[in-house]
């Protein structure tokens, strides 16, 4: 069953960037700064698979996406199982860019041919600050 994200944290899904956590084949975290969509209660960015955060979450199926608010003392991380869908046509990743007001023709090469949607199911999710959640 899905991990709900606390009401008390739920802005700081309204965040522009979230970091993504993902376990590199040397066994060491490797983290990046992604775009991000949050919808039905999944977490979805869209990615191009060459990329090794990319790469690790597909590769172990899960991911952890760390939020923070800007003075760092609310924090929600969110652990997950990931699951990897297709967006040759680019359709997701366009949708995604309307959070950012952006548009793939002022993107640069999209690299369609290798587009992706990396999907998170959050499976665990730790809140800490804001209302005193822990």
């Amino acid at each position: 069953m899905p991990a709900n994200i606390p009401a008390t944290h739920a802005d700081l899904l309204d965040n522009p960037i979230v970091t993504i956590a993902t376990t590199g084949e040397d066994g060491y975290p490797a983290v990046a700064a992604v775009w991000f969509l949050y919808e039905d209660g999944l977490i979805k960015t869209s990615g191009v698979s060459s990329r090794k955060w990319f790469q690790n979450a597909a590769r172990t199926g899960k991911a952890t996406y760390f939020f923070t608010d800007a003075s760092g003392y609310k924090t929600l991380e969110v652990r997950g199982d990931v699951s990897v869908a297709d967006d040759s046509s680019l359709e997701w990743m366009r949708h995604q860019f309307e959070k950012y007001d952006t548009k793939i023709e002022d993107f640069g090469d999209p690299e369609a041919p290798i587009r992706k949607v990396l999907i998170l199911t959050p499976t665990k999710v730790r809140a800490w600050g804001g209302d005193g959640a822990h």
